[in-house]
């Protein structure tokens, strides 16, 4: 029978013992900080007796979540919000990414658009929500829309500004060694931007997010938002509180997942604290 060498055991111990660690630091600091999240909850409702209509204990929360989960409530809500989101943030990605990258590189196009871009980007989502449901009345489309824009204007703006970055050395040279303008698009601007389109994906999945829940907690039919506004109007706070949950779960993987694709897409960058 063979048997392992000492030293590849060691080494074996070693790299599991370094994955270990890993998932420790990884993991321990959110779950400490939320056990201390529930029971520092739990303790002022015992400190200062708040009733549970105004501020229900992780408990009834949780059994509330069972409820809705058990009911396919949940899971119906999670659909009517996952789509016209995933469906508006792939629209608005594509469009941003191209037009961001030609007004960035015509300074006619970025006299005549910037303007609006800034406009639009100052104005309140609440307030454009109403034109939206005008337009596109009640359902699938409104929201499909109101994402759409929230979540394109960004991605415009990060783009437009990372081709205005571009290091003028670098077109040069490249000019230099007779690089067209495709070529100088595809080997030199768009490397460049790369970080900026990142970055305009990770705040075009957090505005297109806020613009879905605005029109649906407005209208009130579907989705998350509409579930939580219908836990309001019937007064059940445990219930709007869970609801509340999921959204800040959703909010959550969402940013997670854009901060793995922008640590992907600049590599060459690295984190420092001070």
């Amino acid at each position: 029978m063979a048997t392992v060498p000492a030293p590849t055991r060691s080494l074996g111990a070693a790299a599991a013992g370094a994955r270990l660690r890993g998932l420790r630091n990884r993991w321990l600091p959110g779950i400490l900080s939320f056990t201390a999240f529930v029971l520092l909850w739990q303790l002022m409702i015992v400190a200062f007796d708040i009733t549970d209509f105004l501020l229900p204990g992780p408990v009834q929360v949780w059994q509330q979540f069972l409820e809705v989960w058990d009911n396919g409530l949940l899971w119906d809500a999670v659909v009517d919000s996952a789509q016209p989101l995933f469906l508006g943030l792939c629209m608005a990605i594509v469009a941003g990414i191209v037009l961001g990258l030609l007004i960035g590189a015509s300074a006619w196009a970025d006299l005549i658009a910037s303007p609006y871009l800034w406009g639009l980007f100052a104005t309140p989502r609440l307030a454009m929500a109403p034109l939206f449901v005008l337009w596109f009345g009640l359902g699938f489309e409104a929201k499909l829309w109101l994402v759409f824009l929230s979540a394109l204007l960004p991605m415009m703006i990060s783009c437009k500004e990372g081709v205005q970055t571009v290091d003028e050395s670098l077109v040069r040279a490249a000019q230099s060694f007779g690089a067209r303008k495709r070529d100088l698009f595809t080997n030199v601007i768009i490397p460049y931007t790369l970080p900026f389109i990142a970055t305009g994906v990770r705040n075009s999945i957090a505005r297109g997010f806020v613009g879905l829940l605005i029109i649906e907690m407005m209208v009130g039919t579907g989705g998350l938002g509409g579930a939580v506004m219908r836990s309001y109007k019937s007064f059940n706070s445990a219930r709007m509180f869970a609801f509340i949950a999921v959204l800040i779960a959703t909010a959550m993987i969402l940013i997670t997942l854009s901060r793995k694709l922008e640590a992907r897409m600049s590599r060459w960058r690295e984190e420092v604290y001070v």
